[in-house]
């Protein structure tokens, strides 16, 4: 779950926008869907990418039912806050999903959330459940490969490691786009080194309207939205009353644009 502070221009003030992690990859599956403009690499393989962009959070679904609370801040937990035995319970459910899709999103999705645990290893590896990533790491690594494998034999001219690895640099490149949409209100320019291309500037003009420089997509524009729920800034003291906080639901929009908008 993502938790976004509110803001007048959201007329959210003093509330947390909170935000699915299924919804975020939704999200970025939306800006993969319509990306390829000239000087821009396309998604390759299109359909099976594009469907491991849209579901690389899956697994989020069950928790994000009742989303918990952390017991020393009294704020509802976002995706960077989680006990390390919900994150490998969320991120395994997320890598069985895509594998039962199709061998090449089982391994991307593997691959992506192996980086993240080991990204987390510098200060999480005196945790005494250490040992559940270490047994996580081996298990996915395994069956990446074998994924892997798997995807390259069904057309092994064709399926090559270096089309798998730019297919996850893409994957990694939606993701952290989408959340930057979603974590925080657009102020401030972003630059966006992209795969197989040159990077790509991100500029909001409001912070409802994102001019992209250079156009990387395949329409003249793109309308994009995220739904989630304002509750008050406060301390919770569980994910009971957390569910029973007064809570309005939000809608975040932005409207993408090769230049400012009524220019």
């Amino acid at each position: 779950m993502i938790r976004r502070d509110g803001s007048a221009a959201e007329q959210t003030p003093g509330q947390w926008i909170l935000i699915s992690q299924v919804d975020h990859a939704r999200l970025a599956g939306k800006l993969a869907e319509h990306w390829g403009g000239p000087g821009f690499s396309s998604l390759d393989p299109h359909d099976d990418l594009l469907w491991a962009i849209t579901h690389h959070d899956d697994g989020w679904s069950p928790w994000e039912q009742a989303p918990d609370v952390d017991a020393n801040t009294g704020r509802p937990r976002q995706f960077i806050e989680m006990e390390l035995v919900d994150s490998l319970e969320i991120w395994s459910g997320s890598i069985d999903a895509a594998a039962r899709h199709d061998p090449l999103s089982g391994h991307l999705v593997a691959v992506h959330f192996t980086v993240l645990a080991r990204l987390s290893a510098p200060w999480r590896k005196r945790h005494p459940n250490w040992p559940l990533v270490e047994e996580f790491l081996a298990k996915y690594d395994r069956l990446s490969q074998d994924w892997l494998q798997a995807w390259q034999a069904a057309n092994p001219a064709e399926n090559t490691p270096w089309r798998a690895e730019r297919a996850y640099a893409h994957l990694r490149m939606f993701d952290n786009l989408s959340l930057w949409f979603c974590c925080a209100l657009a102020e401030c320019t972003e630059i966006v080194e992209t795969p197989g291309g040159g990077d790509m500037r991100l500029v909001p003009t409001d912070p409802r309207h994102i001019r992209l420089t250079p156009w990387p997509l395949t329409v003249e524009s793109l309308n994009l939205e995220v739904s989630g729920r304002a509750v008050p800034i406060r301390r919770y003291t569980d994910r009971a009353e957390l569910a029973a906080a007064a809570a309005q639901p939000v809608t975040l929009r932005w409207q993408l644009t090769r230049d400012a908008p009524n220019r």
